[in-house]
């Protein structure tokens, strides 16, 4: 970028949930549910520049796994009340840290291990970043209770379900031993010496012997002294000899308390048993002592306990704690620390020995969902602390150069609805109580709609903000759903009819449009243009001030996902071939409504929403569609033409948007972004309903007028005319796309004009050429205004 694969025009184009997990529910998230992951820091095309690249976001570290080779670790954010993994690193034991694949997630002597359910394990070995994969050996077997692809390994390598020892080398892999067959009882930890199997189903009660087998005799296995502390055991350590593991007390209702459990795998020593407040997550152990994390009310609550039953504890800092084999490797999340988050190694969680900073982990920057571009501003929604936020940034463009004004937070954007929109001097968003704003840059603030339960809230679906009106959805209550497990009195309200609507920022006043739109609710405005699909897959494009109405596509079989409509131009993106509910071909197609030539189409995949400017369709591919995490590509298809050329990398499922010759989009890294199209030309329109009051009298007040322009419009006037005759020139220069003049009612002398009707007529001009009607029609853009 700019796209050297699409050579510059030189003419215009044709004319949308009191027990001990409630009280856990922000601990175990922020402890066990880790999804979407985004990439490192993409190298910038020419002119690109980054909206929202600020260290405000704080980390929350967990350790994987340590050994005296090196400590692997994962740095994640707190997104939507989970934790979202964001990086994984290993520091060895000799050198600094170093990123790796966040596919890798345990750790054990000089290696690091990865594995994906039902997929290849892969290794690495600490300090090189080789990645080695196994295939034609058994593949691990994967920890009871983990469901998330997370394996068990030791140094030499893992156990395959039949029980074979493979063992892995720069080399390679091979079987070297074969065991006792894992069959109906499943692994729960393992170290070089031997492996702890547990009945998955328990006893009547929930209790689950732990039963251990050493490599030397396998055939010969023990069951593990528990003391009867076994119900629904989990947080499983095994470290030579000696084991512990968690159980929740369940005599105390509502539970609130927890029993760390040490015992050993030969007999040798009694159980040691420790009850602690709040829910015990994970142990580790250390030489003759034994460590948790866990907590209460969403408040973590760590600690020690040594052979001789002394404790130690460390409070709302430590999620995760692993064993290096002599000491405890912890993190140290939090913004209440004063320092950086880590990691830390010491002989106890909250004792008096001295504590080791190995890795100190820094602020990160926010994941953004939305970029909306307009004429020298541009929109966006992230994650900036303390919730979801809308901002806005004003841009100057010089050729390829960018320039970026400050960031101004606008509100809090809601977490389901995602929606923002901007457009001349002023930006659409929906709030995190779903409510639609239109925030201008005086910093005017306008409430377009407040949700209200049962009644109509609103919906899911895109804003469009263009010229002087607003695109937007209502969805309206239908019914209750009291189905069990709800019932009066908590049954749910279904809105089960979604509507579009049209706002009139003249009038204040929203109308619904009688439209019928396909379920995928493919709609779109442009000025006094407005396309759909309707319900055969049909697309339509209207002129709202005329009333006309033209067809842009026939009727089909293939959904159509997504339709933008600019000038005399409508895309469209359709299903041609659909998994689930994703489509994995789509079938993408633009028309020319003045000429009426043929559509041009191409193929491609995963393709959902299309954008549309003066000179090219904008689209995303995606190698995979459902809920999988995937980086897909930013493509732009120059108007009229089979010419595409390659954006850049956008992160799954975020919304991009062009405006003219500028783009935005949200890369892999979930930074916002905007930058510079390949140019093309195209006249600058006026967009029709501009707001321009009838009369006004001067001793009261002045004429604002404000007329909404498909672009940035460097040269603009308004004359005022008494006939032929010329009475005043007014200003009206524009870098937003929304032209506005004041007059006093006075001519160019000074002199206070008599009462009547006026004449006003708005011209100007770009480097493309001179301003036009919506339409494309060059006759006068002209009007009448009364002094009273």
């Amino acid at each position: 970028m700019p796209l050297t694969a699409l050579p510059p025009t030189t003419s215009p184009p044709a004319p949308n949930p009191p027990n001990l997990a409630r009280r856990c529910r922000l601990l175990l998230a922020l402890a066990l549910v880790l999804v979407l992951a985004s990439a490192p820091t993409q190298a910038q095309a020419a002119g690109v520049v980054e909206l929202d690249r600020f260290a405000v976001v704080e980390p929350y570290v967990t350790v994987l796994g340590a050994s005296p080779s090196g400590v692997l670790y994962r740095v994640s954010r707190l997104h939507e009340q989970r934790l979202v993994e964001d990086s994984a690193w290993v520091k060895p034991a000799d050198g600094p840290a170093y990123q790796v694949d966040l596919s890798f997630k345990r750790l054990a002597g000089d290696k690091i291990f990865g594995a994906q359910p039902f997929g290849t394990a892969t290794y690495q070995y600490i300090g090189s970043q080789q990645t080695h994969t196994c295939s034609g050996v058994p593949q691990p077997v994967h920890q009871f209770g983990m469901v998330d692809g997370v394996a068990l390994f030791a140094s030499f390598g893992w156990l395959g379900e039949n029980g074979e020892r493979v063992e892995v080398s720069p080399t390679g892999c091979r079987v070297t031993a074969r065991y006792p067959a894992i069959g109906a009882e499943k692994l729960i930890a393992m170290d070089d010496r031997g492996y702890l199997t547990v009945d998955p189903y328990g006893g009547v009660n929930g209790e689950r012997p732990l039963a251990y087998r050493a490599y030397a005799a396998p055939t010969s296995p023990r069951v593990v002294a528990d003391g009867g502390y076994n119900r629904r055991l989990d947080g499983v350590a095994l470290s030579g000899t000696a084991v512990s593991w968690r159980q929740f007390d369940y005599d105390q209702q509502p539970t609130t308390h927890s029993y760390v459990v040490r015992s050993s795998v030969d007999g040798s020593k009694a159980p040691q048993v420790t009850r602690v407040e709040g829910s015990v997550i994970d142990t580790a152990i250390a030489g003759g002592t034994t460590s948790w994390i866990g907590g209460l009310d969403g408040v973590t609550k760590s600690g020690s306990v040594r052979a001789d039953g002394t404790r130690t504890a460390i409070t709302g800092t430590t999620r995760s704690v692993v064993s290096d084999g002599t000491k405890f490797v912890y993190d140290t999340s939090g913004p209440t620390q004063g320092a950086p988050a880590g990691v830390d190694v010491a002989a106890t969680l909250g004792g008096s020995e001295p504590v080791t900073r190995i890795a100190s982990v820094g602020k990160l920057t926010p994941l953004a969902e939305q970029v909306s571009v307009g004429a020298g501003g541009v929109a966006y929604v992230d994650w900036q602390p303390p919730a979801e936020s809308v901002n806005r940034r004003l841009y100057t463009q010089s050729g390829s150069t960018i320039t970026l004004g400050e960031q101004t937070r606008l509100g809090h954007g809601g977490s389901y609805y995602r929606q923002v929109s901007r457009e001349g001097r002023r930006t659409a968003y929906a709030d995190d109580a779903g409510g639609l704003w239109l925030v201008g840059d005086d910093g005017v603030r306008t409430k377009v709609f407040t949700s209200t339960t049962r009644v109509a809230i609103l919906g899911g679906n895109e804003l469009r903000l263009s010229g002087s009106r607003l695109l937007w959805w209502k969805a309206k209550y239908t019914r209750d759903h009291c189905e069990p497990p709800n019932g009066p009195p908590n049954c749910d309200p279904v809105y089960g009819t979604v509507v579009p609507m049209l706002y009139d920022l003249r009038t204040g006043v929203s109308t619904e449009l009688a439209l019928p739109a396909t379920k995928y609710r493919a709609v779109d405005l442009w000025g006094n243009f407005l396309t759909w699909a309707d319900a055969q897959n049909a697309i339509w494009r209207r002129d709202l001030h005329s009333g006309a109405v033209r067809q842009a596509k026939a009727a089909g079989t293939a959904s159509v996902r997504s339709v933008a409509v600019h000038d005399d131009w409508v895309a469209w993106a359709t299903c041609q071939a659909s998994g689930g509910d994703q489509c994995a071909q789509s079938v993408l197609g633009h028309r020319n409504l003045q000429t009426q030539a043929p559509a041009i189409q191409l193929t491609s995949a995963h393709t959902e929403v299309v954008r549309l400017s003066g000179g090219h369709v904008v689209y995303s591919t995606y190698p995979q569609a459902g809920h999988v995490p995937s980086t897909g590509t930013v493509k732009v298809w120059r108007l009229g033409t089979s010419a595409t050329g390659v954006v850049g990398s956008v992160w799954w499922r975020t919304k991009f948007d062009v405006h003219d010759e500028t783009l935005g989009w949200v890369g892999p890294d979930g930074i916002a972004r905007i930058g510079p199209n390949s140019p093309f030309v195209a006249y600058p329109k006026y967009l029709g309903n501009g707001h321009a009051p009838a009369s006004f009298t001067p001793a009261t007040r002045t004429w604002n007028p404000e007329f909404g322009i498909s672009k940035a419009l460097p040269t603009c006037s308004l004359t005022i005319s008494a006939g032929t005759t010329v009475r005043r020139v007014l200003p009206c220069a524009t870098t937003t796309g929304s032209a506005r003049a004041s007059w006093d009612g006075r001519d160019s002398a000074g002199t206070l004009l008599p009462k009547g009707t006026y004449t006003w007529t708005l011209a100007g001009r770009d480097g493309d050429g001179t301003l036009r009607w919506w339409t494309g029609a060059t006759h006068p853009i002209t009007g009448t205004v009364r002094i009273d």
